[in-house]
């Protein structure tokens, strides 16, 4: 397509040569014809080449990665909370590679203490899901909640931090900056591990004009459960009251849920610690009116298995839904079939630009034609005119 566009400067200059009346008309047509030339190259240039952005990042569309997504680390802001967290890191579906004009829901997660915000966990569950379900994932931006591996905090706004504040506030501006990602309540989802999946439920109970869905997966009961009177000590000055209004079942049972809300809650079923701790949080959501699924995951503790075949819980029964809404639905350009491999998908993606250019190109030859056909017409006439007196004598 590139070297057909190229054709019309030659072709331009070269009519523009061999004229030898209206050189002054015809030039300008030249030169207009080859900048015209020129910017189709350039646009056909800029769009066979162009890469999808996510967060400032140019990503690559190759085989690997419409095949297996892509991951990235960013640094979010702590404007509105100052808390000082490590970088997070976000997966790109490769069903959004598929069709960069879309949206796609979003997941914000929390690993569990001590730990690391990583991808590793969320890549193995939406990975053991298949292909179909992988190109359907949403966006999964794993966030700090700790600031440390060897910190512990609650995840509300205290006198010592606004943790809640830079997950509720800072994390989500930073998503709708920098993600083509829903703004649909339905599609934001806050899930969590551990010490993180008491994040989750108590931030989905606190701020659920946010999120629209809750991943609990092995969370506590109440912040620092395993050392309550320090953790009442440290973060609520001795204040229990201070303290309980923090635990997520007091958090659903204080509050009405006017708009629906999904409650996801796993834990491992040999968990004796845990285990019962999640089901009396996934209880009170339930008589909170939320849409509430439970599972205890059979032969399994408070260990990787529960954390990765709760998120594949998870993500399968939210993608279904998001499906069912068109939450996944395809744009409108780039678009690649489900069904289409990687390679074929690229093929596609490389065609359209070649068609799109094609159209371009063919219509800036034949305005070019048409004023060139234009002008010799008419100096034809001309010189008519002028021969005719002569063949008159």
């Amino acid at each position: 397509m590139l070297i057909l566009a190229a054709t019309v400067v030659p072709l331009a200059i070269g009519d523009a040569m061999q004229s030898t009346g209206g050189r002054a008309a015809r030039v300008a047509v030249a030169a207009v014809a080859g900048i015209l030339a020129a910017g189709v190259a350039g646009v056909a240039g800029v769009s066979a080449f162009a890469q999808p952005v996510v967060a400032g990042r140019v990503i690559p569309v190759t085989e690997k990665t419409l095949a297996d997504g892509y991951q990235l680390a960013v640094s979010i802001p702590p404007t509105a909370s100052g808390f000082q967290a490590r970088a997070a890191h976000l997966f790109v579906p490769p069903g959004w590679l598929r069709d960069p004009s879309s949206t796609r829901p979003v997941v914000e997660m929390m690993m569990g203490q001590p730990g690391v915000p990583t991808l590793g966990a969320t890549l193995d569950a939406l990975h053991g899901l298949g292909d179909d379900r992988l190109n359907e994932a949403p966006f999964v931006l794993v966030v700090d909640q700790l600031g440390a591996i060897d910190k512990n905090p609650p995840c509300a706004d205290l006198p010592g931090g606004l943790l809640a504040t830079y997950l509720q506030k800072d994390v989500p501006a930073w998503i709708d900056a920098n993600l083509p990602a829903s703004r649909d309540r339905a599609d934001r989802v806050i899930a969590g591990f551990s010490h993180g999946g008491e994040c989750a439920a108590y931030l989905g109970a606190e701020f659920p004009q946010t999120w629209g869905a809750v991943i609990d997966i092995s969370g506590p009961d109440k912040p620092g459960e395993h050392r309550p009177v320090s953790t009442r000590t440290k973060y609520f000055g001795g204040s229990q009251t201070a303290y309980e209004e923090t635990w997520p079942a007091n958090v659903l049972a204080s509050r009405d849920y006017p708009q629906p809300t999904i409650g996801i809650f796993v834990a491992g079923e040999l968990d004796a610690h845990f285990r019962p701790q999640v089901e009396d949080t996934a209880t009170a959501a339930e008589d909170a009116g939320w849409t509430v699924t439970y599972w205890a995951v059979p032969g399994a503790g408070h260990s990787s298995p529960t954390l990765t075949k709760g998120l594949a819980t998870g993500y399968n029964q939210l993608i279904g839904s998001w499906l069912k809404t068109g939450a996944t639905s395809a744009g409108e350009r780039f678009l690649c079939t489900a069904d289409q491999t990687p390679r074929s998908c690229g093929l596609t993606q490389a065609a359209a630009v070649g068609g799109t250019v094609a159209i371009v190109d063919l219509s800036a030859l034949a305005l070019f034609l048409i004023v060139a056909l234009s002008l010799f017409f008419a100096r034809r006439g001309v010189a008519l005119r002028r021969a005719r007196p002569s063949l008159d004598d």
